[in-house]
Parts: structure tokens; sequence; C-alpha cells
């Protein structure tokens, strides 16, 4: 076995859910630090608010809930670092918990967390491709 070779497919793999994890997490710790220890309520909300987003999205890429998705694609390796879609959407979340409070806070965090990643990786993955000199 090829490390290198190994080590590039984890990469691969974890990419995506990795910048997800960080602005997720992220978002759910300014909300902690900002409001405290949440209620069921606003966990459910924060939850919610985030699946609620990823369905919308889903929605809107694929036109139905069961469509099955051609994922043949490139994926270049400078767009692996999420750096724009995880910075961007914390600094989006901290300024929320400065304008909002409570339950809508947590619903509102929640789904901005998930709509903005994954609409920050868009520009993200065409520098990327910009950079490795085609773009689709």
């Amino acid at each position: 076995m090829n490390p290198r070779r190994r080590l590039a497919r984890n990469l691969l793999s974890e990419s995506r859910a990795y910048g997800y994890t960080l602005s997720i997490w992220g978002g759910g710790g300014l909300l902690l630090t900002r409001f405290g220890t949440p209620t069921a309520i606003d966990v459910f909300a924060y939850v919610g608010g985030a699946i609620a987003a990823f369905a919308l999205l889903a929605l809107f890429t694929f036109g139905d809930f069961v469509v099955e998705p051609d994922m043949t694609r490139e994926i270049r390796a400078t767009s692996f670092v999420h750096v724009v879609a995880t910075l961007g959407n914390l600094i989006v979340s901290y300024l929320l918990t400065f304008v909002l409070h409570g339950f809508v806070a947590f619903l509102v965090v929640g789904v901005q967390t998930t709509f903005t990643y994954n609409v920050l990786l868009l520009p993200e993955e065409y520098v990327a491709h910009l950079i490795g000199g085609s773009v689709r």
C-alpha cells in the first residue's frame, strides 16, 4: 500500500465533512459562548435549522428528494481546506449572535451555517479550478 495514495483517498472522502463539522461546531460554540447552556428547544432549533437548510439546498440542487445524483467530477486539492467557507461562515454566525436571541438565534444560526457553508464552497471550488487551469 502506498501511504501517500491512501492519505489522498482519505482527504478526498473527508474534505467536505471536515469543513462542515468545523462550521457547525464553531457556530454552536459561538452560541454557547454568547447565550450559555442551551435548552432542549434551542438544541432542536439549531439542529432542525441545519436539517431544513440542507433539505432546501438538496431540493434546489436536484429538483427532487428521490433523485440519484451523478457525482462524476474532478476535485482539486486546493479546494480541500475550506478557509472561506468555514471562516466566512463563523463570522456570519458570530455577528448573528449579537442581533438575535434565544430560540431564534439557535434556529437562524443552524439554518445559516448549513446554507452559508455550502454556498461559500462554490467560489472556493471555482478559484481552485482557475488555479488548476479548468473551470466547469
